[in-house]
């Protein structure tokens, strides 16, 4: 047995009901302030909002620290940037979390091993990116974890281009100034860290970003005398912006 649905377009059978109820809702939605209306959500939810790391590039930590919201933490998406740990490994070596954000379902993690130095990125579960370094000596040293962005960062986003957000680039490990260890990503992650989790120094409060290797808190047990974070944001060049206001007007035109 066959099933017809009638579908009726009440609107158009009630015009002057639906300018009523038009003129209604933007009276709504002056009153309760929810213009502009605008269907930018991944946009609006990624946009740096009034917090401790705004208008900043240079972040220092000298001493442990946890449940830093990711509001409130520097973004290394989309841009390069430096990790510089200096530290102090005892005799008979050293594990634990220098300085991690994110978790098991997205994030990196700075740490030591077995004393060995790593850097790992995970992709979303989906892969992770590991650099790993030789087994450090006792004493004091530098570690540094430098990555250069190879996309033109969110600043496209400006022109309705995401071309220049979850690019990939390169990352170099450093011991003592010597690297160590180097490894392209093809990818990055373009938005956003894990959700729930934060920006834990000297050990780490969350979800491990690799379970295989630690289980929580993971706390340093050498001596961590400071962490520097440098962001190098990319910049549009007038030639970038030229592109993109042309590749704009061009999309605006075939639709």
């Amino acid at each position: 047995m066959k099933r017809y649905i009638m579908i009726k377009d009440v609107a158009a059978q009630n015009p002057e009901k639906l300018k009523e109820l038009q003129a209604l809702f933007w009276k709504e939605a002056d009153k309760y302030q929810v213009k502009p209306l605008d269907a930018s959500l991944v946009t609006r939810i990624i946009t740096p909002r009034p917090s401790l790391s705004a208008g900043r590039n240079v972040f220092t930590w000298t001493q442990p620290i946890n449940g830093v919201p990711n509001g409130d933490a520097p973004s290394v998406l989309n841009t390069s940037y430096n990790f510089k740990a200096e530290v102090e490994i005892p005799q008979g070596g050293a594990d634990g979390m220098l300085i991690t954000q994110g978790g098991r379902f997205g994030g990196y993690g700075f740490y030591v091993l077995k004393s060995k130095p790593i850097f790992l990125w995970n992709l979303v579960d989906l892969k992770r990116v590991r650099w790993e370094g030789p087994e450090l000596t006792p004493g004091k040293h530098v570690i540094e974890f430098d990555f250069r962005y190879e996309g033109l960062g969110p600043a496209t986003m400006a022109f309705g281009n995401y071309s220049g957000i979850g690019q990939g680039g390169t990352g170099v490990l450093k011991v003592d100034g010597n690297a160590v260890a180097t490894e392209k990503m093809e990818h990055t992650l373009p938005f956003i860290l894990q959700w729930d989790e934060s920006l834990d120094i000297g050990s780490d409060t969350g979800t491990p970003v690799n379970d295989a290797d630690y289980q929580i808190p993971f706390a340093f047990t050498g001596k961590l005398s400071k962490i520097t974070l440098t962001l190098d944001q990319p910049k549009l060049s007038p030639e970038d912006i030229k592109k993109l206001e042309s590749t704009g007007r061009n999309n605006r035109a075939s639709e």
